[in-house]
């Protein structure tokens, strides 16, 4: 691994975890958390879970204690009591109280969710200019933050970025598009207020994704809610790409171009993406496909690099 990014970090920590290596997991993700940036909840969950598979029961109670009282984070209540891997913690007294302090804050976080935004416009930016807008979606179990820590470096002085923030929800600092229909809607409303509130050149707007992200991303093309130039899909998630097949005439009908990038060893994703390369392909819809050796669910170290050609390939 020549960078520890967050989302490799997560990877190889389950790398481990799925060769029943818990100790192993453990102490990599602790060793080296402090070198990834990304949700802190979520490596918080990650060490108290491989401490308890390890068998370091009293551990794990200690670091979920400190993530719940000390950091305020909160998780699924039904993850809590249901997961296997917790089984044993949830033999300590103080478990319940930690669950039902999840719960309380669980149903609070939950209440009057909406979809949330960042917008980053150039530092010189220019009254009356009109200037491409690129939206980019982060992944499931993800937000806007750590979509930031990829998506905005590579900016040209005339972009402006979009960070769109699912409404759903799933623990602390983590939010899903599994329900891509209403992640949709709110890419829609995001883009028309975008559009309303900004001098976008509309002929000039790409979307973006990673994961999920991306499948929302396409859906969202697919079903007219945003009108783009080009799209840039990285590590696509896309389950009912079989069904989308008859709709992605749209894209060709439009002109529509694509920027796609996939690990080669990415085992949920690779199949489904070059699967989707073929229907492109098949329409003679323009698109770059580039497949990284060795890479798993996660964005190229480089992908900078990869960002600015494909902003180049969909202008160009």
């Amino acid at each position: 691994m020549s960078k520890i990014t967050y989302t490799s970090l997560l990877n190889a920590a389950i790398d481990l975890y799925m060769e029943e290596k818990y100790i192993e997991a453990y102490n990599f993700i602790t060793e080296n958390e402090a070198n990834a940036e990304g949700n802190t909840a979520q490596i918080y969950n990650f060490r108290y879970c491989f401490a308890c598979k390890a068998g370091l029961t009293e551990l794990a109670m200690d670091i979920m204690k400190e993530a719940i009282v000390e950091k305020g984070y909160w998780y699924s209540y039904s993850y809590l009591i249901e997961d296997d891997d917790l089984k044993a913690l949830r033999e300590y007294s103080e478990f319940d109280e930690l669950a039902n302090i999840c719960k309380n804050r669980e149903l609070k976080a939950k209440e009057n969710l909406k979809s949330d935004i960042k917008v980053i416009k150039p530092n010189n930016l220019v009254e009356n200019k009109k200037y491409p807008l690129i939206i980019a979606l982060h992944g499931n179990e993800e937000n806007i933050s750590i979509a930031n820590n990829y998506w905005s470096s590579y900016q040209k002085d005339n972009y402006i970025l979009a960070l769109p923030q699912s409404s759903q929800i799933g623990f602390s600092d983590a939010y899903f598009w599994d329900d891509f229909q209403k992640g949709s809607k709110e890419v829609k409303e995001h883009y028309e207020k975008l559009l309303e509130d900004n001098n976008i050149d509309s002929n000039n707007i790409i979307i973006g994704g990673f994961s999920a992200g991306a499948r929302t991303a396409l859906y969202s093309i697919l079903n007219n809610s945003v009108n783009v130039k080009g799209f840039i899909f990285t590590g696509p998630w896309l389950p009912e790409i079989d069904e989308w097949e008859h709709l992605l005439d749209n894209l060709e009908s439009k002109g529509i171009k694509g920027y796609i990038i996939c690990g080669d060893k990415d085992d949920d994703c690779f199949e489904c993406t070059r699967k989707f390369v073929d229907m492109l392909n098949k329409r003679n819809i323009s698109n770059t496909f580039k497949v990284i050796k060795d890479l798993k669910h996660d964005y190229p170290d480089n992908f900078d690099v990869y960002l600015k050609d494909a902003i180049e390939f969909i202008e160009g």
